[in-house]
């Protein structure tokens, strides 16, 4: 019998090792699953082709396989599937991980405003793999920007984990949140030239997530470095003059 679900037993059993495969309901469906490695569906399309899909890496379809001959087994096909999934782990992973967030941009879901039920109105949104952004102008006339993180989908799950989605928002070029990354602040005295004479302190985005946090962070890091001294009155009018946002601690 050459149902999804039976294929995906056969291309399990090819490939070895720890791969599973389950079956959905009448067998319409097959999932094939590894420990630490991938997940794969395959399914019938309404021009009754086999598809293949990967549900994390560069999710969605990575192949398709003709109609059965009729009397034909699903053996061959289970060995075509087994080689896609074998190609698709293959690939290097900087190419997987690019593909990856380009496919979730290029399936981003944009929504208008629906205002037909008072009662349950839907503001302008975009949806990237679960999360949603909300841009909007509201009645008093000011831009609203509100990002929901709740309803992250499996795959949304699989990149950022259950808790915590790491986020970064810029407003006219600058960062005015970022719960990723590190704020460097520097201050100097403003008789030092030079970077010789500037104090750097490297704040965690986690740990300030707004400049102004980071500045507040640094500012009580340094007057506690200063008090440490013998010159304190020395560093007095001493400002904070940059301050920038790296991917990396400095």
């Amino acid at each position: 019998m050459s149902t999804p679900a039976a294929i995906a037993q056969h291309a399990a059993a090819i490939l070895g090792g720890n791969w599973s495969a389950e079956c959905g309901p009448w067998e319409v469906n097959g999932r094939l699953t590894a420990p630490e490695i991938d997940t794969f569906t395959l399914h019938v399309d309404d021009h009754g082709q086999l598809c293949l899909e990967a549900v994390f890496d560069r999710f969605g379809e990575i192949a398709r396989f003709p109609q059965l001959p009729t009397g034909q087994g699903g053996e061959t096909v289970a060995h075509d599937v087994a080689m896609a999934i074998r190609q698709h782990l293959a690939m290097d992973e900087s190419t997987q991980e690019g593909a990856l967030y380009r496919q979730l941009n290029q399936d981003a879901h944009f929504s208008a405003a629906d205002y037909s039920d008072p009662e349950t109105s839907c503001h302008p949104n975009v949806t990237i793999a679960g999360t949603a952004c909300f841009y909007y102008i509201d009645t008093a006339g000011v831009v609203q920007v509100s990002v929901h993180l709740d309803g992250l989908t499996e795959i949304g799950t699989q990149i950022w984990g259950e808790d915590s989605v790491p986020m970064r928002i810029t407003l006219d070029g600058g960062v005015v949140f970022s719960s990723t990354g590190t704020w460097v602040v520097q201050f100097q005295h403003p008789e030092d030239g030079g970077d010789d004479g500037a104090w750097e302190y490297a704040v965690p985005a986690a740990d300030a997530q707004t400049e102004a946090a980071a500045r507040a962070v640094a500012t009580a890091r340094f007057e506690a470095d200063i008090n440490d001294r013998d010159n304190t009155t020395a560093w007095e009018g001493t400002v904070i003059r940059n301050v920038r946002l790296v991917d990396e601690g400095p």
